[in-house]
């Protein structure tokens, strides 16, 4: 139920970023390569989560990798 979901989204999500393509090329070049960057982080994700055969939790996940980073008491 939840894969048609995602997969349509992930069509709708290609279909913007072809749509905005032509302003992405007018900004800066860092904002460019940060952009491309989270874009395919996102779909580097995405792909991950769903072809896994058990259930995976992005934010736990996130929560682990921030935990290392933020110096928490």
């Amino acid at each position: 139920m939840i894969k048609p979901l995602l997969f349509t989204y992930l069509g709708m999500a290609i279909v913007v970023i072809l749509m905005d393509f032509r302003h992405m090329k007018q900004a800066a070049a860092i904002n460019r390569w940060i952009s491309y960057g989270l874009i395919a982080l996102g779909t580097g994700i995405w792909f991950y989560v769903t072809h896994l055969s058990k259930t995976l939790y992005v934010t736990i996940w996130i929560s682990h990798v921030i935990q290392r980073l933020l110096p928490l008491p």
